[in-house]
């Protein structure tokens, strides 16, 4: 079984937030971005993971961005706190994915995925909040934490779902009585997010969520970012998506909302 205090153990052994990355992060948090950069300069594995994320197609940037200050300085505050906490998954990514058919580098598309389409439908909502910008991370980081757990229980894991073709959603249910998405408001919790957004996770699966709701819009958004990047080939080859079976009542209106702004 896989118990609450087991989990939290795996929590636990996440390493705090280097240094260097927190320093990053004060600095950023007060908008001051050349000393954010001139911190991130001293580490040189930082800037190279700055610089490959930056690169990538889907950021549109036309030419190579490699030194630190231009680094920072097209990104702009909140993608830049974004893609800091972004290294510090990189930190505590496991050297080779052995449960999910997985890889760092398609786990890096993931998180560039996700910053860039979640930016675009806050900017939509007009939502500022800092820890809304930045809880997109968590995400990432809790399929890193089932990767472990499952990892040390493989051979039931592998026994369980040949024989009775389980899905690792419900397996992880049934072995600790939690959701991928308790998981992620624990993890929340350790990186002292607000209990606005802790709160925020724990409704992303509810059945019973109300269009009354004031986060009714971001919850809806959120639920089809995560239903359209999960429904990709090489997600649903790794088996990662069996975590993100949302109800289909999305408002149609919203979904072409949706849409329009991830063609974008």
């Amino acid at each position: 079984m896989l118990t609450d205090s087991i989990i939290q153990e795996y929590i636990s052994t996440i390493p705090p937030i280097p240094k260097v990355i927190k320093s990053c992060l004060a600095y950023l948090d007060a908008s001051d971005m050349i000393q954010a950069a001139n911190v991130a300069k001293e580490d040189k594995a930082f800037v190279l993971y700055l610089s490959s994320i930056v690169n990538k197609p889907i950021f549109g940037f036309r030419d190579e961005i490699k030194d630190a200050h231009q680094i920072f300085g097209v990104l702009g505050l909140s993608r830049a706190r974004q893609i800091v906490y972004g290294y510090y998954l990189l930190l505590i990514l496991p050297k080779k994915w052995e449960v999910f058919d997985f890889s760092n580098r398609k786990f890096q598309d993931l998180q560039s995925n996700l910053i860039v389409s979640w930016n675009k439908i806050l900017d939509f909502l007009k939502i500022s909040d800092k820890d809304a910008r930045l809880f997109i991370s968590l995400i990432p980081a809790s399929l890193i934490v089932c990767e472990m757990l499952f990892r040390d229980i493989s051979g039931t894991v592998e026994l369980l779902r040949s024989s009775k073709q389980i899905s690792f959603d419900e397996l992880l249910y049934k072995m600790s009585d939690q959701t991928l998405f308790d998981v992620t408001a624990k993890i929340a919790k350790k990186w002292e997010f607000s209990e606005n957004i802790q709160n925020l996770i724990s409704m992303i699966s509810s059945k019973e969520l109300s269009q009354d709701s004031k986060d009714y819009k971001i919850l809806s958004f959120l639920r089809l970012l995560l239903s359209y990047e999960m429904s990709k080939p090489y997600i649903i080859q790794s088996g990662l998506n069996d975590f993100f079976d949302f109800p289909l009542d999305f408002d149609h209106r919203d979904v072409a909302t949706f849409y329009k702004l991830i063609e974008s």
